[in-house]
């Protein structure tokens, strides 16, 4: 991976796959573009996947979502993204430890949506914290990255 990218923090990489999506053109990024977007992505994606719990940058988001685990399914609300996973807010009970999927409509018209499996590593009033790392599976990390730049996209400037 380019050492460039390896330097950044997870904002400045969401900026600059932003700069880069500002210059696609009806045809697709150029190849040059296209390499430093896939190697952005994987960035980002070993940024969230990796990071200890709590540790290394955030990104403030505001995604409607439904996390469901075998014993119960609840509309949830994603509050950040980053530190080792994803910041849920959602009401019932939850344990770390237990195995989730989250799903997310990308758009009206998409009858299935997105699924990402995940596990609760630490729970709030409230909320939990669901690490996406230990994916083995190719497919799985399709899906989690197409996850992740979804959650980008419904981030909070603030």
């Amino acid at each position: 991976m380019n050492a460039e990218l390896e330097s950044l923090a997870l904002p400045e990489l969401v900026d600059r796959l932003h700069d880069l999506d500002g210059r696609r053109t009806p045809v697709g990024w150029t190849p040059d573009d296209a390499v430093e977007r896939a190697g952005i992505e994987r960035r980002i994606l070993a940024l969230v996947a990796a990071s200890p719990a709590g540790i290394g940058s955030v990104l403030p988001c505001s995604m409607e979502i439904q996390l469901r685990s075998k014993a119960q399914s609840q509309p949830a609300l994603v509050r950040e993204i980053g530190g080792g996973g994803i910041y849920i807010e959602v009401p019932g009970t939850w344990v770390p430890g237990t195995h989730v999927d989250m799903y997310v409509k990308q758009s009206a018209s998409d009858e299935h949506g997105l699924r990402v499996r995940g596990v609760i590593s630490r729970v709030d009033a409230g909320a939990v914290l669901v690490s996406v790392a230990e994916q083995p599976s190719e497919a799985h990390e399709r899906r989690l990255r197409r996850f992740i730049l979804e959650l980008l996209q419904h981030r909070n400037d603030n």
